[in-house]
C-alpha cells in the first residue's frame, strides 16, 4: 500500500494533563501500539496549547492535596461544583476556543484522543471553521471510577476500565452505546512477566529475599516517608526498592535518612522504564493512582494501598478492596502487620494473585489502539 498517497500516516493528537504523569503515561502507552505506517501520535499536554494554565492546574490541584486535602474530596465529585465549573466552562472557553483550533490545524490532526478529564472537557467544546466536521475526539478514563467532570457532550467514544466506571458516566449523560470496556492502559514493557529472583539478581539486589516496592507514581507522592521507616525494621527478612519520580526532595530526604541501608535501594530519579522495578517485587505498596495500579495488576503483583490521596484515589482504593484485589492499610501499625504477615506467610499472597489475574486488562492499550485505528480507517465506520 502507498501510504502517502492514500493519505497516511492519519496523525492523532494524544492530550493529557501534564508530563511526566499517569496521564501522559497511558498516552503513550496507546501510541506504543499504533499501526506505524497507519498512525502518527502527536503528544501535546495543556501547557503547550494553554501557555500557563496546564502548569497552574497541576499546582493547584497538588497544593490542594498537600495542604487541604479534604477540600478535594468536597470538590472531586459534587454535583453543585461541577455546575458551578460547567457555568466557568461555558464563559471561559470561548476566549480558548481560537487558540485550540489553531493548535488543531497547525498539527493537522485526524483524531484526538484525552487521557485526562480536564483535558477532554476543553476538547469537547472545540470549534470548527467554517462549517467543517469536528475531529473526532476518544476519551480515555485512568481510574476505576468517572466523576462528574467527564464530558457527555463532545466526545465520540470513552475508553472505560469496567462497569463501576460505566455508571458514572451514564451518570453523566454519557450514552451506554459510546462506552467500550478496555481497562487502564498501560505501556508495553508491562505486558511481559519475568522471574523475579532472576530479575532481582539483574537488578543487584538479593535474589532470594521477599522484595517490597514503594512507589509513589511520577510525582513521588503519598506518605513515602512514612511506609519506609515504619517497614524499616524488616529489613533483613525483606529488602525495599523506593520509587521517588521526579521528586527530589523526597529521594533527597531518604538519602540523608536512609542512605546506605542495606537492603534498601533508592530510586532517586524519574524513569521512563519503571517496569524492572514492579518485575523485582513480590509485592507493591502505593497511594492508589490509577495506572499504578493497572501497571501492577498487569504483572501480577499484589497490592498493598497505603496514604491514598482523597477523591479518586479513596475510590480506587474502595474499588479494589470491594473486589478483593489489594489490601488497605489504613495506618503504619496495618502496614506493618500486613507486610509482616506476607513475610510469614508468602502464600497469603496467592489469593490476591488469582483475584488479580482474574481481573487485569493488560490489553487495555492495544484493544484502545485497534479500535481508534479501526475508526479513523477510510470506509470504515465513516460516522464516528
Amino acid at each position: 500500500m502507498d501510504h502517502k498517497s492514500r493519505g497516511y500516516p492519519i496523525r492523532v493528537g494524544l492530550f493529557y494533563g501534564q508530563e511526566p504523569s499517569g496521564h501522559s503515561s497511558a498516552a503513550r502507552a496507546i501510541a506504543d501500539f499504533f499501526p506505524a505506517p497507519v498512525i502518527e501520535p502527536v503528544f501535546l499536554n495543556l501547557s503547550e496549547i494553554y501557555p500557563n494554565l496546564g502548569s497552574l492546574v497541576a499546582k493547584a490541584y497538588l497544593e490542594m492535596l498537600n495542604k487541604t486535602p479534604a477540600l478535594w474530596d468536597y470538590v472531586y465529585d459534587n454535583d453543585l461544583v461541577a455546575l458551578a465549573a460547567k457555568g466557568l466552562k461555558t464563559a471561559v472557553l470561548p476566549y480558548y476556543s481560537k487558540k485550540l483550533a489553531e493548535v488543531l490545524r497547525k498539527k493537522n490532526l485526524s483524531a484526538m484522543v484525552a487521557t485526562h478529564a480536564f483535558t477532554a472537557m476543553l476538547l469537547a467544546k472545540r470549534e470548527t471553521q467554517g462549517g467543517a466536521r469536528q475531529t473526532p475526539l476518544f476519551a480515555v478514563l485512568t481510574d476505576f471510577y468517572a466523576h462528574v467532570y467527564w464530558p457527555a457532550k463532545g466526545v465520540d467514544l470513552y475508553f472505560s476500565p469496567g462497569r463501576t466506571a460505566d455508571t458514572g458516566l451514564r451518570t453523566n449523560g454519557v450514552a451506554q452505546e459510546s462506552i467500550i470496556h478496555t481497562g487502564i492502559p498501560v505501556r508495553k514493557e508491562f505486558l511481559l512477566q519475568e522471574d523475579p529472583r532472576q530479575k532481582r539478581k539483574e537488578l543487584g539486589l538479593s535474589p532470594n529475599l521477599f522484595t517490597v516496592l514503594i512507589a509513589g507514581g511520577s510525582k513521588g507522592l503519598g506518605d513515602i516517608p512514612l511506609a519506609v521507616k515504619t517497614l524499616k525494621p524488616f529489613l533483613g527478612r525483606m529488602q525495599m526498592i523506593v520509587m521517588c519520580g521526579e521528586n527530589k526532595k523526597l529521594s533527597g530526604g531518604l538519602e540523608k535518612k536512609f542512605g546506605g541501608t542495606r537492603h534498601l535501594r533508592i530510586v532517586g530519579s524519574f524513569t521512563d522504564y519503571p517496569a524492572d522495578n514492579y518485575k523485582a517485587a513480590d509485592i507493591v505498596i502505593s497511594k492508589a493512582g490509577g495506572v499504578t495500579i493497572a501497571e501492577s495488576m498487569a504483572l501480577n503483583k499484589p497490592m498493598v494501598l497505603f496514604s491514598p490521596y482523597p477523591g479518586q484515589e479513596n475510590r480506587n482504593t474502595r474499588f479494589l478492596t470491594k473486589n478483593r484485589l489489594a489490601e488497605f492499610a489504613e495506618d503504619p501499625a496495618q502496614l506493618s502487620a500486613i507486610v509482616d504477615k506476607f513475610l510469614h506467610n508468602p502464600g497469603a499472597l496467592s489469593p490476591l494473585r488469582a483475584n488479580i489475574a482474574a481481573a487485569a486488562k493488560p490489553h487495555a492499550a492495544s484493544d484502545i489502539a485497534a479500535r481508534i485505528t479501526e475508526r479513523l480507517l477510510p470506509g470504515r465506520n465513516k460516522r464516528v
